[in-house]
């Protein structure tokens, strides 16, 4: 227990700093703006209650918030995906089977672990834009944003996974 508090304790730390100093200092175009931060919650243990998904969701979003002075918006997007989390484990996995302790793109698999990575990243994108731009003004500029955003996201999201998590299967 002590030692995946430690790890998610450091990925909160380090998944702050990676988007506060480096994804949101880079100007991709007005219609990218890739988000890592929710990769933290997204990599929660499956047996953590809803709660403290909930607690964990707003701390990273406040976090992010008071360093990019966004006004709650990532706090309302981070809590958003916490409460969307359980309900999209349930959705895209069959039933009967048993996961390892948090999601890993290695025990998983690529193919289910990006299909809740997408799902994912779009629900939240697709919350924090509308926030963002104050209702659906622009549709099409704001689905632009949304489908780049995301993909952006997810593709920097499986870049870090395989940069920094070990594969089990290799040793």
């Amino acid at each position: 227990m002590g030692r995946e508090f430690s790890r998610n304790l450091f990925r909160f730390v380090l998944l702050i700093l990676a988007q506060i100093l480096f994804f949101s200092q880079i100007n991709f175009s007005p219609f990218i703006n890739p988000y890592v931060y929710p990769l933290f919650i997204l990599l929660l243990p499956f047996q953590l209650s809803r709660q403290a998904q909930l607690i964990l969701g707003f701390l990273m979003g406040f976090f992010i918030d008071l360093f990019l002075d966004s006004s709650g918006m990532h706090t309302a997007a981070a809590v958003f995906l916490a409460y969307l989390r359980p309900w999209l484990i349930n959705l895209i996995t069959p039933k009967g089977t048993e996961f390892e302790v948090s999601p890993n793109v290695h025990s998983q698999g690529l193919g289910w672990f990006l299909m809740y990575l997408l799902l994912a990243i779009i629900g939240h994108h697709v919350f924090y834009f509308i926030i963002e731009t104050a209702g659906f003004y622009n549709l099409f500029f704001l689905l632009l944003k949304i489908t780049l955003s995301s993909f952006a996201s997810v593709g920097f999201m499986l870049m870090l996974l395989y940069m920094f998590s070990k594969n089990p299967k290799r040793g």
